[in-house]
Formats: structure tokens, C-alpha cells, sequence
């Protein structure tokens, strides 16, 4: 991936799970979440199919974490997974 794109909300969720971070609530449109060390909730739109970069760069800011970090997590953690259950369909399927 590469920079300044915005991430679908499944994967942003699976990232706050990752890192300990637990759901709060739902105040008005936005979800918050507590994360460890953090010094405010993270917040985001549940029902928004994708993430802004900015909203991202924010909540990671808080995170104390980087973008990069990030788009480098998802390629490591997220993707290959999802392109594993894809091959074992596949390899089920014919």
C-alpha cells in the first residue's frame, strides 16, 4: 500500500483490536475506542466504508504510532490472511 490512502473500517477495527484497544461506546455517528496509553478515546464512523488518511494519521498521532506503521501492519498481518482463506477456498472449492 502506499501512501495517504484510506483504510476500510474492518481493517481499521481489526488493527485497534490488535493493539489492545477495547470499544467504548457510540456517541451520536462516531464509535469510541480506549486504548492502552492513550490520552483520549480513539474515534471513527462505524457506518463509513473506509477511513479517512487524515482521521488515520489523528488516531494514530494518539496511538503514538505513524501511517506507515500501519500500511505496513495490514500488509503483514491483515492481508496475508485474508489471501490464505482465499487460497484454502479455492483449494477446497475444485
Amino acid at each position: 500500500m502506499g501512501n495517504n490512502r484510506p483504510v476500510k473500517t474492518k481493517i481499521w477495527i481489526a488493527f485497534l483490536t490488535a493493539h489492545g484497544c477495547t470499544y467504548q461506546r457510540t456517541k451520536a455517528s462516531h464509535d469510541l475506542y480506549n486504548c492502552p496509553n492513550c490520552f483520549r478515546p480513539i474515534t471513527h464512523r462505524e457506518k463509513d466504508k473506509e477511513i479517512p488518511p487524515l482521521h488515520l494519521k489523528t488516531n494514530l498521532a494518539t496511538m503514538g504510532f505513524t501511517l506507515q506503521y500501519l500500511y505496513d501492519w495490514i500488509d503483514t498481518n491483515y492481508l496475508n490472511t485474508l489471501h490464505l482463506g482465499r487460497f484454502l477456498w479455492v483449494v477446497i472449492w475444485y
